[in-house]
């Protein structure tokens, strides 16, 4: 299973979408590793472990501990500005560095900081030095993105990979259909283009998350919502608490258990969703088990996000037409899984 355990609940940004740090969390773990040893042993022999947070680098002594201690597959979610603090060891360890990263570094900084757009190219450039297979831009868009430009920045630089969160959570409600006739779905069209010619030129994919994703549960379908939480993904916290959703340590219906105990994490039931007679859950999965949970734009909102989901859809395999079946057959595409790397699979 994938844990993404929180090694901080505070973090040392403030980006405008996020507000940073969790409040009323102790600010590090207060179990000692060897509590977490136990529990992972005695109910997942194959962990994956990638730390989060807050920012997981405000700890990186915890960061040290574990991965001296416990046998598991490796991974952080982390926004660059600390990495100097981690020896280089740890991060050779790593199968997935994620690193948050916008776009252009004029339109990163103005949301996440001034200079947080060189330190993360600064560590996408280091851990690719250093043998991390899978380093991975992780962007947050909204009306301000333009998701051609943007990607196509990102995938010039030192990242194998990217992936994207639409902004629609915790945010007030802003016109996500317009700006998705706009400007993002004839992105995504150029982009599924290139992605297509990419392909025929050189027998290989461009690195484009969620269009991986969707050519995978094109032979694959999703029978949940892709990420796995609350099923084959949990949290914990910092005080030990399992929950279903790294973003919901708070909500009553993500509790799933507590890592002093040996039982193992509560599976959740399927939120209450128009999704099970819907064609496009094959692809989507139901898109984001806290979306359909806490609905912050309620049901209008909720349908919005829900119709640029399936144009995106749309977009993509209108694009690659026939040749789908064939790109979905390669090996890169059938060993994907949002469970290993902690990818977004749906925007």
């Amino acid at each position: 299973m994938l844990w993404l355990l929180y090694t901080a609940s505070k973090c040392n940004l403030a980006c405008s979408y996020c507000g940073g740090s969790w409040k009323d969390l102790p600010p590090k773990p207060v179990y000692p590793v060897e509590v977490l040893k136990e529990y992972l042993e005695s109910v997942d022999p194959e962990p994956v472990i990638v730390f989060y947070g807050g920012e997981p680098l405000l700890n990186p002594k915890f960061i040290m501990d574990v991965m001296d201690s416990i046998e598991a597959v490796y991974g952080i979610q982390t926004n660059a500005t600390l990495h100097h603090l981690l020896p280089p060891k740890y991060w050779a360890r790593f199968e997935s560095v994620l690193i948050s990263i916008d776009g252009p570094e004029e339109l990163n900084d103005s949301r996440r900081g001034r200079g947080s757009y060189r330190k993360a190219v600064e560590l996408a450039a280091k851990a690719r030095g250093l043998g991390v297979r899978r380093v991975i831009a992780r962007m947050a868009v909204d009306g301000r993105s333009d998701i051609y430009r943007d990607v196509k920045h990102l995938l010039s630089l030192p990242f194998t990979h990217v992936h994207w969160q639409l902004s629609v959570d915790w945010v007030p409600k802003w016109d996500v259909r317009g700006w998705a006739e706009r400007s993002y779905l004839p992105g995504i069209k150029k982009l599924a283009e290139e992605f297509k010619d990419y392909y025929l030129r050189t027998g290989e994919l461009l690195g484009i998350v969620p269009f991986i994703a969707l050519l995978k549960a094109h032979k694959e379908p999703w029978d949940w919502v892709p990420c796995g939480a609350g099923r084959r993904a949990y949290s914990i916290i910092t005080d030990g608490t399992i929950t279903a959703c790294p973003i919901a340590p708070y909500e009553p219906w993500a509790k799933a258990g507590k890592i002093y105990s040996k039982e193992p994490p509560q599976h959740l039931p399927f939120p209450e969703a128009p999704c099970g007679s819907c064609p496009y859950f094959r692809y989507c999965g139901g898109r984001c088990l806290y979306w359909l949970r806490e609905r912050f734009w309620g049901e209008r909102g909720f349908g919005e996000v829900c119709w640029v989901t399936k144009r995106f859809v749309d977009t993509f395999f209108e694009v690659l037409g026939g040749l789908a079946d064939e790109m979905a057959e390669l090996e890169e595409v059938r060993e994907y899984d949002p469970t290993r790397d902690s990818t977004e699979a749906v925007p």
